[in-house]
């Protein structure tokens, strides 16, 4: 009945996916995430079998960045379910849908044996796993199905329980499998498991006192696992000295949960109408947490029930005591909290104050199964609360999440703390269980007991119903273009560029449309320089802004520099204004030769001379003579921002200087001394702007009154290698041969790169 009821919840609460999976994906908020997390999957695949030029740590797109897994989820786990599917057929979209259904339906199976488990009711485990699977967050959600992929989180309790309990070396093994399984699906998930598992691993060790056989087997899996997890996350932990990966506190704490979350449900919701939530700014938040009421309704039974029946067996005196002994602990932690501006110290003493109360034989709501879930939902809640969950006194009190943030490595790389909703509603909805458990309990025939959870899980449907769920149409199977299969048969290495990008006239328009072109990778299988993800790398970025001017001389220089061999135009989309583009093109037969047309799709090859400098060149050493003339010695002027110019050389480098307009050829940016010095050297720092620097400029000097002309030049467009592949640690840097006594410099900008600002945050000069 279980695994019945775990695939209709599936079909019936996306309906109708099931019967569209071949040529669409669902309608949801950024459901134009599909197409990315498909291209993920199927990039794994592809390279597991060698069907395509990636390595396994490679997707298709951010050409030429080695090692793309670390912009994105890994997908490693979630790709073993997307591969049978995949391999079976010509179509990734379908192969996606289908992996997305199989999750949904695992959630709510694996749910069902937690609770079965923990109650010994298989009718409360089926209301939970649907409730779990379904529940308003996931549905949000629908458009990343690493967020909706929720199966590997109850399957990480069940067989820590089992493990614990029956201590078998298989449990154990199937414990640490769900682990990893997990951090190949989502490491969002993966890092909120920590807390929990940790809660719930520690007390259940200490209840069962397990031989130190357990250990033994609990080590050699942790160990192994931990081998295999850190293959999976290593490129992620070894980028951050080259990209700046890392959440700030200020940047995480933006995206902290509130309590006001637990009262909103998303638009897709067609029941629960009062509850609809908007964010303020769209994306800003994952601001959906409410776990539905039907599941609330049991959870609350499943606590007060047993809480009033201990206490009303005690008597009313003891009663109050034992009311009051909680009430006064609860006084002492939140005044710690609070006086403390952390919660640290008051979840301290909450936990010492329960320990000391139960071995004085006080009531309290965290024994057996049920209240150790209740313990985990109430950490799950002090976790979602995030960095700072309140102000006391004006000041911010530091949350728990905030010293995993901090102390933990992994945590500060996560930037919606507010996900954290995921584990909220799985404790509610475990907890519901035991609420589940008692109410059928009260039924004794089985008819009641099938009766009550038809009517339970009718009700579900009804609140949690997000069918029909809308649609979108997508380029699938035998409908793909001819023109991607004449792009698969290229050679296997070329990266190709595809336009237009977000900008067309109907399909390729906005992020679904710049997020459609990884998906079309799944058919043309070939690494491109463009292509669209919530963080794009500096390199990704002018790619997109090339693709944008060409046939601008800068803008082809910028993508063959990157590595592009052809580009691929979808002419019917091209934006109002540039339906000239594939004439444009091929009037220039010495730099675009066309490969292919057929209707207004072509393909053109971009074609380069013997030309070094479209090589990616080192930044020039500073000799070991150089020193840097002090900051103070320096005035900086430009006719662009002329009052904001003295930023650039004020030694600071979170202010900085901006042209604020497009590259131009002969814009430019002047320094001068106090007093002449021998200038050997100009650095350039522009963090977070590394496209910003001149990459084809003129500098000159000057000394008192005499003009000494163009020192150094790059007469077109370069790039460095370090501004594509390690812009954290790009600098820009002019050498010259000789040292050349001048008290005046200015740099004047060459070719233009394309779409991007003339920007400097800190400029630097070196004298002998």
């Amino acid at each position: 009945m279980a695994v019945f009821v775990a695939v209709g919840a599936a079909v019936l609460m996306t309906w109708p996916l099931a019967v569209n999976a071949a040529h669409h994906v669902l309608g949801a908020i950024y459901f134009w995430d599909a197409y990315t997390n498909a291209m993920i999957m199927g990039s794994r695949v592809d390279s597991a079998l060698g069907r395509a030029p990636l390595s396994l740590y490679d997707n298709y797109f951010f050409a030429p960045l080695p090692r793309s897994i670390v912009f994105n989820e890994n997908h490693f786990g979630l790709s073993l379910l997307f591969a049978p599917f995949h391999l079976l057929s010509n179509n990734p979209l379908w192969a996606y849908n289908l992996t997305l259904l199989f999750s949904l339906a695992l959630s709510t199976f694996f749910t069902y044996l937690l609770v079965l488990r923990l109650t010994g009711s298989g009718y409360a485990g089926v209301i939970s796993g649907v409730a779990f699977a379904c529940c308003p967050y996931v549905f949000f959600e629908m458009g990343r199905i690493q967020l909706v992929a929720t199966q590997w989180i109850p399957a990480c309790f069940l067989f820590l329980h089992r493990a614990a309990e029956e201590r078998r070396p298989r449990d154990i093994l199937g414990f640490w499998g769900c682990i990893l399984l997990q951090i190949g699906t989502c490491l969002y998930y993966a890092m909120f498991l920590v807390p929990l598992l940790a809660l719930v691993g520690c007390l259940l060790l200490l209840r069962q006192r397990p031989p130190p056989r357990f250990y033994l087997w609990f080590g050699a899996g942790a160990v192994g696992a931990g081998l295999v997890a850190l293959l999976m996350v290593y490129p992620y932990f070894s980028a951050r000295g080259a990209f700046n990966l890392e959440r700030s506190l200020a940047f995480a704490s933006s995206y902290d949960g509130k309590l006001s979350f637990f009262a909103n449900v998303h638009e897709t919701n067609r029941t629960l109408t009062g509850m609809h939530h908007r964010g303020e700014w769209r994306g800003a938040h994952e601001e959906i947490a409410f776990p539905g009421f039907s599941v609330l309704a049991l959870a609350s039974a499943a606590l007060m029930v047993p809480g009033w029946r201990r206490l009303w067996q005690r008597g009313v005196r003891p009663a109050f005591v034992t009311i009051a002994l909680w009430f006064e602990l609860a006084v002492i932690a939140g005044s710690l909290t609070l006086l403390g501006h952390s919660m640290l110290p008051g979840a301290v003493v909450l936990g010492v104050g329960t320990w000391l109360f139960a071995r004085r034989g006080v009531p309290h709501p965290f024994g057996g199964e049920r209240g150790l879930y209740f313990a985990t939902l109430l950490l799950a809640v002090a976790m979602f609360l995030g960095l700072y969950p309140l102000e006391w006194d004006g000041a911010p009190v530091r949350g728990l999440y905030y010293y995993f943030h901090t102390y933990f490595p992994g945590f500060n790389g996560i930037r919606k703390v507010s996900r954290q909703a995921v584990m909220t509603t799985f404790a509610v909805c475990v907890l519901a269980g035991f609420g589940g458990a008692w109410l059928f309990s009260k039924l004794r025939r089985r008819n009641d007991r099938v009766l009550a959870s038809m009517l339970l899980l009718g009700a579900l449907a009804f609140e949690l119903r997000s069918f029909p769920h809308p649609l979108e149409a997508v380029w699938a199977g035998s409908r793909v273009p001819p023109v991607l299969r004449f792009v698969a048969s290229l050679p296997a290495r070329d990266s190709i560029a595809s336009v237009p990008q977000e900008s067309g006239r109907q399909r390729f328009v906005g992020d679904a449309g710049m997020a459609l072109h990884n998906y079309l990778a799944l058919y043309h299988r070939h690494r491109f320089v463009n292509g669209q993800s919530s963080w794009q790398p500096p390199v990704t970025e002018l790619a997109r802004r090339a693709l944008e001017r060409l046939p601008d001389d800068g803008a082809r220089r910028a993508l063959l520099s990157m590595g592009t061999r052809h580009l691929v135009v979808f002419g019917e989309d091209l934006e109002p204004g540039r339906e000239s583009l594939p004439a444009e093109l091929a009037a220039r037969p010495g730099e675009y030769r066309r490969v292919f047309q057929q209707g207004s799709h072509s393909v053109f090859t971009l074609l380069r001379e013997d030309d070094p400098t479209l090589e990616l060149m080192e930044a020039p050493a500073l000799p070991a003579s150089a020193r840097l003339v002090p900051a103070t010695d320096l005035h900086a002027r430009s006719p662009l921002q002329p009052d904001r110019a003295g930023l650039a050389v004020d030694g600071e480098e979170d202010t900085y200087w901006t042209g604020a307009r497009v590259q131009e050829q002969g814009q430019y940016f002047e320094v001068e001394l106090t007093e002449a010095r021998p200038i050997l050297g100009l650095e350039i720092d522009a963090p977070g702007r590394v496209m910003d620097v001149p990459a084809s400029y003129w500098l000159s000097l000057a000394n008192g009154g005499e003009e000494l002309g163009v020192v150094a030049e790059q007469a077109v467009l370069r790039l460095c290698r370090a501004q594509v592949f390690a812009p954290e640690e790009f600098v820009f840097r002019v050498v010259l041969p000789r040292p050349i006594p001048a008290d005046r410099v200015r740099i004047t900008l060459g070719q233009p790169v394309p779409g991007h600002f003339f920007s400097i945050h800190e400029l630097r000069l070196y004298a002998d």
